[in-house]
């Protein structure tokens, strides 16, 4: 396991990195070491988080993702890993930011994963994104319909996810109230100072301390810091 290096006296830059949007392939670096920091203001799993894992998990990781941000496609499912391993220790939420660069199609994709979880729950919710992150070629280029299936790739995706009734899933995506869901999750988010996605968060339940660090960790980094936060003790 790699040693965990926090460095809690360093704030990163509360903007979104134009740097995001490239269009070269990117993976995680196995050689560098994420750049924790203290977060003072990241909100608590709570009822409008989709939740993987146990409530009651001592330990939670919060991530932010935009479904065409390159880098989230190379975090993929790796939080889930992680805490599927835990044994109980942590849960995970994963909410969105999609990124205003990376267009409509960012915005689609983390409203029809809202209205998802909406129809068919938690479970589906993460169906629907590791889905769209398979799928996409990212940077605002969206979903394409496979070979041999319908028109509507999204709708494929959501009723292969577990969400069947389409017309129920167009009206809650054309909903104002599902826009102003997202509008919140992301000023959950801009509260974080969130510097980019994905944004990763850990969490102590029992005294609420968080550290939080950008990029596409990789699984021996995030179990680190897991590690790391379950020795916090105190308030």
């Amino acid at each position: 396991m790699r040693n965990f290096k926090f460095r809690p006296l360093r704030m990163l830059p509360v903007v979104l990195a134009a740097s995001l949007a490239v269009t070269t392939p990117v993976r995680a670096d196995d050689d560098a070491q994420p750049d924790w920091r203290v977060a003072t203001d990241v909100a608590p799993i709570g009822p409008a988080d989709r939740l993987h894992g146990l409530e009651n998990a001592p330990l939670s990781v919060i991530v932010w993702i935009d479904p065409e941000c390159p880098y989230c496609k190379v975090l993929g499912r790796t939080p889930e890993a992680v805490v599927d391993a835990s044994a109980g220790r942590a849960n995970l939420s994963v909410r969105l930011y999609p990124l205003p660069f990376h267009g409509p199609n960012a915005r689609l994709a983390a409203l029809s994963a809202l209205c998802v979880a909406d129809q068919a729950g938690s479970a589906a919710y993460y169906r629907f994104l590791n889905g769209w992150l398979e799928k996409t070629a990212t940077n605002g280029a969206g979903i394409v319909a496979s070979a041999g299936a319908g028109r509507d790739p999204v709708g494929d995706l959501a009723a292969a996810s577990g969400a069947r009734d389409l017309f129920k899933l167009a009206a809650c995506t054309a909903d104002p109230a599902t826009t102003q869901r997202l509008s919140e999750e992301m000023t959950g988010a801009d509260r974080a100072h969130l510097a980019g996605t994905p944004a990763i968060a850990v969490r102590n339940n029992a005294n609420g301390r968080t550290i939080m660090v950008s990029g596409a960790i990789g699984a021996e980094d995030l179990k680190a810091a897991l590690d790391y936060m379950a020795r916090q003790t105190g308030s």
